[in-house]
């Protein structure tokens, strides 16, 4: 099913340090009427690269980009989307699954409005699990983007919502938003 028409672009919360490298950021809150729902992101400096952590909200699903230039900032739409897609095909989601997460990945729109939960998870992935990988090699653009996405979704992640013996698979959670959309 083509989605075209039926949604707007992919709503990204940005931290501050993010927003003053990307064009056209709402400062006043925007309202996510995306099917995927919203994703927040953060920009890190490692080894001296602009790296950007992007973590969807419901389900914490995780896309990391390494070595962004400048040029590349002004239209990061291809490189979410090469991620995001690459990455569910490295999980081995169905490509009926992939085909619809492309249907809705059309086009970004940016603002400054943060979760603390969200936020969290980001420093959380960024402190521990990036920073393991980040010991096997000796340069952060030696990581490769999709298996790398692909291993920061496959940890459980608990949320404060959740009951102690609970948690939150991201690879599993974002395959059932898809089969549901």
């Amino acid at each position: 099913m083509n989605y075209a028409g039926l949604h707007t672009a992919m709503l990204i919360h940005c931290t501050k340090k993010l927003a003053s490298r990307l064009p056209g950021v709402s400062p006043s809150p925007l309202v996510d009427d995306n099917p995927l729902g919203s994703w927040h992101a953060h920009h890190y400096t490692i080894d001296h690269r602009s790296c950007v952590l992007f973590c969807h909200d419901e389900t914490r699903f995780m896309l990391f980009l390494a070595g962004l230039k400048k040029r590349e900032f002004q239209d990061l739409g291809p490189w979410i989307q090469d991620v995001f897609l690459n990455t569910l095909l490295r999980l081995g989601c169905e490509p009926e699954l992939i085909s619809k997460a492309a249907d809705l990945l059309d086009g970004l729109r940016f603002d400054t409005r943060t979760d603390r939960s969200v936020l969290a998870t980001l420093n959380t992935v960024k402190t521990y699990d990036l920073a393991a990988l980040l010991w096997q090699v000796p340069n952060v653009l030696d990581l490769p983007p999709y298996s790398v996405s692909a291993q920061l979704c496959q940890r459980p992640i608990h949320l404060k919502k959740m009951r102690t013996s609970e948690c939150l698979w991201p690879d599993q959670a974002m395959r059932e938003l898809l089969q549901t959309l």
